[in-house]
């Protein structure tokens, strides 16, 4: 560590060291996807985990009746709504894991607002 960083930690008061201990790097997937779940937004995560969950059971569905299907067309339609219900699936993946990344970023862009104030501190 360099002398900045020695003087940084002695002048950061308990609560201070406590939170940028909380927001250190190697948090596991699961652990961030927690945090989705907390805030303003966890109405969206929690109506987002519902409809991929019912994507994944009409998928589930479309894909058996494609199997037990008599005709070429039933088949092609029923192939249609599996692959359909998955790329939903993707999608509101996708959006789930940018509401992570996002919640990473602001939670450095906090650990850089917490920094800036101690340097204040340090200097003065």
């Amino acid at each position: 560590m360099t002398k900045f960083d020695d003087k940084l930690g002695a002048s950061l008061s308990a609560d201070d060291r406590a939170f940028l201990e909380d927001l250190e790097d190697g948090r596991g997937l699961f652990e961030q996807l927690g945090t989705t779940f907390q805030g303003p937004m966890r109405f969206w995560t929690y109506l987002m985990g519902l409809y991929t969950l019912g994507f994944a059971i009409f998928a589930f569905i479309c894909g058996w009746q494609a199997i037990e299907a008599g005709e070429v067309r039933e088949t092609i339609l029923w192939s249609s709504g599996c692959i359909i219900s998955f790329i939903a699936i993707g999608l509101l993946k996708m959006w789930l894991f940018d509401r992570m990344n996002t919640l990473t970023i602001l939670g450095e862009l906090k650990k850089i607002e917490l920094r800036v104030a101690q340097i204040d501190d340090v200097r003065g």
